[in-house]
């Protein structure tokens, strides 16, 4: 069977995207009750574990021993640039340990799962200077593992610039099976040609962290990446809103905004304003030199959906064209749709528990691509052999 547990699961989203492509889940947890309210709305109750992951790994007799995929959307708080970087001896980013020690009592039972994939933002590979990235490869290659990493935007898939870290793992005897495999002894060897065969999943921060740490156990997965960006944003915008509606701006609140613009961005949203047709653009508010400064974007792509536990969190909409312009927040169902997730998913009534667990999330369409690509042609391959 096509299973996997999730850790961290959040609202279900990774959930979303594995079982679009007929993977079964058998236990999630998730600490947040606000998120487990959700996901029961969505997925039921009866694979959802409500606890701190510590628990978990406290009891792991709770985790299902036949399962081939764990999933681990740890958090990002310690990782991230808008975090206190304090990287995985962070109280929150550090939770990641959990997960380890939950695949070492699994181990002496010979029941570890045959792969796990975990993600983060991309910060997680410069957080120490790269070591603390390494160290995670340094644990799984102990546990007999070899690991890829690919770099996803989910611009590719929905238009919000995204830029995430998936860390895929897979059991040794496994992996010499479905991945190329980094040989350090090879006087010709074609590893590294296939590494730079997409450079927007592998970059070269990526490449120096490998390079720093190769005599840990490096593998590639071969599959084809020719997308395009997604620069649709008006496509997902709720145009229905009636003007009267207590979401759109008033003026003094409008001025404000428009006076954290700089002089470049101010042009730019009249040029808009005298445009015959009606465009979206999203603004992000940034602390610049001290200072919060409204940037305003118009590519057609959002900025990366974030938490809103500030004001200055969220991101703004401004429709301009005709002779003028509205604001206002991104809804909760513009959140879900630039996570690629089906307007039938059901989310907090609360506005702001809407856009929590959406921007505490990952893409939808990107987890669906892992799994059709990589995560389930090895499961199949597995099945194949063992039949």
């Amino acid at each position: 069977m096509k299973n996997f547990v999730e850790f961290f699961a959040g609202v279900g989203l990774v959930r979303e995207g594995l079982e679009q492509d007929e993977w079964q889940c058998l236990f999630a947890n998730d600490l947040s009750p606000d998120k487990r309210e959700t996901y029961i709305e969505n997925f039921g109750d009866r694979d959802f574990h409500l606890d701190d992951v510590w628990n978990i790994a406290d009891n792991v007799e709770l985790v299902p021993d036949d399962t081939f995929l764990y999933t681990a959307s740890f958090p990002c708080t310690d990782l991230s640039v808008a975090g206190n970087r304090a990287g995985l001896a962070g109280i929150h980013s550090g939770t990641l340990n959990a997960i380890f020690e939950i695949i070492s009592q699994k181990e002496a039972i010979n029941k570890k799962p045959k792969m796990v994939l975990l993600e983060n933002v991309k910060g997680f590979l410069t957080s120490h200077k790269g070591e603390d990235i390494i160290n995670t490869v340094r644990l799984f290659s102990e546990l007999g593992y070899y690991v890829d990493i690919v770099e996803l935007d989910a611009s590719y898939f929905t238009p919000q610039s995204r830029q995430r870290l998936f860390i895929i793992a897979v059991e040794e005897e496994l992996a010499q099976q479905v991945m190329l495999i980094k040989d350090n002894n090879a006087v010709l060897d074609n590893w590294w040609s296939s590494f730079e065969r997409y450079p927007q999943l592998r970059s070269e921060k990526l490449k120096n962290v490998i390079l720093k740490s190769d005599n840990l156990n490096w593998g590639i997965f071969d599959f084809n990446f020719n997308r395009e960006i997604n620069n649709k944003l008006e496509e997902l915008i709720e145009s229905d809103i009636p003007r009267a509606s207590e979401l759109w701006w008033n003026e003094e609140r409008k001025e404000k905004l428009y006076q954290q613009m700089s002089e470049a961005h101010k042009e730019k949203l009249h040029s808009n304003i005298d445009n015959d047709e009606l465009s979206y653009g999203t603004v992000y508010r940034r602390m610049r030199k001290g200072k919060s400064t409204a940037e305003y974007r118009t590519d057609g792509i959002a900025g990366c959906l974030r938490t809103p536990k500030g004001g200055s969190s969220k991101q703004i909409l401004i429709q301009a064209g005709k002779g003028s312009w509205s604001v206002r927040l991104l809804t909760p169902r513009e959140y879900a749709r630039l996570q690629g997730v089906r307007d039938s998913f059901k989310l907090p009534s609360n506005i702001n528990k809407g856009l929590f667990a959406m921007g505490d999330a990952v893409c939808v369409p990107v987890i669906r691509f892992l799994s059709e690509n990589i995560l389930t042609p090895i499961f199949n391959h597995w099945q194949e052999k063992n039949q």
